[in-house]
């Protein structure tokens, strides 16, 4: 197929191609490149001795070791709850399925660092369930302690095991309903068909999403930041940002790729999981009904111990939030006496805060803009025009979702902190990481756009006299609008409240709202960065229906 200009001497295609190909070269692979050649690198010329800092000094190899039992700690809770809960949304006669699926699915939208601040407000020393614990008991102190290992599993699993959700419930509403009616037809009863047939089925499922939930857990920063750094509790991505703080770079790419290398080998084997579900033909090529279990007796215990966990994981965070944004001092009693809008009055008249909140409008307008315009020309060029070298700049594109968010940073300071160009001191570094962190999601958003619009559309177009330009303008970019607005949307959210390369890369004049709220929370000023989380929620709560409203509820929470 050609779609060549008439009247032209060359392609227009192969200008745009290499266009893109120049733009990975410099946004993805010569600063990933700068972190890999950083770890090898000593004076002497090439040397392993960053990575034997890694593995021989005792912290470096605890905080290793940490990040790895508590990730898997998290996924064991993740798969558990995760699983359960799909399992009793999606095949039991539970009532109320719709919004319960919103509740259970609410934290994920919710930034983990801001879900962290909640998590503390409500479990900390003097947190409003530790004082209720204490006023009830007549104790002293709670018997349990937030800023802990056990605290951040715990905080990991609440923000990650919906990823688990997701991922079972979409296999078990599409399972083949066929293979249950045969065991029932051999006697087995329902719960035994369940167990039996339903579970084993959705087996590369739970373990996709398990993996899944494992790369979100080990490549956090913000919730072992906020609750581990006051414990002296460290993990790969904290001390990682100490090493940077030193400065002590080798060492801190070295930890950077051991990080990229384990979540890379989860993600593979999550692709190779998600590949199995359609080897063992999971998903029929028919409209699939899923049958329900009759719960009888337990359908309403069942559907208030659900819809208690919804709330608890989702609901109560969100409004120990909102309440401490109003308290005038934290401690304070829960009465209207004690309620001011000051902390809102503040942050208006702060120009920190409002400084951040226009430079993280400006970097997540600026990175979706960039990021949706590039992926919908690899997209296009890949899957209408099957070019080849497309096909590459798809894959180098998608690179980055397996990169932790510490390396992109670290990339970023490497590559662009000496001349010719020198990017790192300014907001610009920033938005040049972000391009890197969110091409996957635009990539992947552009791909699935472009698959439901039908290449006959095109073709009568350049049947008609149209060129290239004119087809894409006239027909393609009109036709995958809301998508490519939905997508937009998808990574403007994201990177309005990004903290973990903000973090590493701000400086003075370039703060985000992610840094603001995390450096005050950080400092004790905990109703005022209460108070712009409950901001910055609002603005996703909005971009959130938003893109539900465009994509027609199938993108978003």
């Amino acid at each position: 197929m050609s779609i060549k200009s008439p009247g032209r001497s060359f392609d227009a295609r192969h200008v745009f191609l290499a266009a893109v190909a120049a733009f990975f070269i410099v946004v993805i692979i010569y600063p990933i490149s700068m972190v890999v050649m950083k770890s090898f690198a000593s004076k002497g010329g090439l040397t392993m001795a960053s990575y034997a800092r890694v593995f021989g000094e005792a912290a470096n190899r605890r905080a290793l070791w940490n990040s790895v039992w508590v990730s898997v700690a998290s996924t064991i809770v993740c798969v558990a709850a995760g699983t359960l809960l799909a399992m009793i949304v999606v095949r039991t006669d539970i009532p109320g399925k719709s919004w319960l699926r919103t509740l259970l699915t609410l934290p994920y939208g919710i930034p983990p660092f801001i879900g962290a601040i909640a998590w503390a407000q409500l479990f900390g020393p003097v947190g409003y369930v530790s004082k209720l614990f204490t006023q009830l008991s007549g104790g002293t102190a709670a018997p349990w302690n937030i800023y802990s290992a056990a605290g951040v599993i715990i905080v990991l699993a609440v923000y990650q095991f919906p990823v688990v959700f997701i991922t079972v419930s979409g296999a078990l509403g599409r399972i083949d309903t066929s293979l249950e009616e045969a065991a029932r037809m051999s006697g087995a009863g329902p719960l035994r068909t369940l167990l039996d047939v339903t579970l084993p089925l959705a087996t590369p499922a739970v373990i996709a999403g398990g993996l899944l939930a494992f790369v979100g857990c080990i490549s956090n920063f913000g919730i072992p930041a906020l609750l581990g750094f006051r414990a002296r509790f460290f993990v790969l991505t904290t001390r990682i940002y100490s090493a940077l703080s030193i400065p002590d770079m080798p060492l801190a790419a070295a930890m950077s790729i051991v990080l990229a290398v384990v979540s890379g080998a989860a993600l593979l084997l999550q692709r190779r999981f998600e590949k199995s579900q359609h080897r063992y033909t999971v998903i029929a090529g028919k409209s699939v009904r899923p049958q329900t279990l009759n719960l009888g007796g337990w359908r309403t215990p069942v559907f208030i111990a659900v819809a208690a966990v919804a709330f608890f994981a989702g609901v109560v965070p969100l409004t120990s939030m909102i309440v401490t944004s109003f308290l005038k001092y934290w401690g304070a009693p829960l009465t209207l006496q004690s309620m001011t809008l000051n902390h809102y009055r503040y942050i208006s008249q702060l120009s920190m805060a409002t400084r951040a909140f226009k430079n993280s409008l400006l970097l997540a307008s600026g990175a979706a803009t960039i990021t949706m315009a590039v992926g919908t020309l690899v997209s296009y060029l890949s899957l209408r025009a099957r070019m080849p070298s497309a096909r590459l700049l798809d894959f180098i594109g998608t690179i980055p979702y397996a990169v932790p968010c510490t390396m992109v940073a670290i990339a970023m300071i490497l590559a662009w902190s000496r001349p010719p160009v020198v990017l790192y001191g300014t907001i610009w570094v920033m938005l040049a990481a972000y391009l890197v962190r969110y091409m996957p999601f635009s990539i992947r958003t552009t791909n699935a756009t472009l698959q439901q619009v039908h290449i006959s559309l095109e073709e009568a177009a350049r049947i008609s006299g149209a060129g290239w330009m004119e087809s894409m303008r006239d027909v393609v970019l009109p036709l995958i609008k809301p998508g490519l607005v939905a997508g937009w949307a998808l990574v403007f959210m994201p990177a309005f409240r990004e903290l973990t390369m903000s973090v590493l890369l701000w400086s003075q004049g370039s703060e985000t709202i992610g840094v603001v709220i995390y450096n005050m929370q950080d400092a004790g000023y905990t109703q005022i960065a209460a108070a712009l989380s409950t901001v910055v929620l609002l603005v996703i709560l909005a971009g959130n229906t938003i893109v539900r409203k465009l994509s027609r509820g199938q993108i978003g929470i």
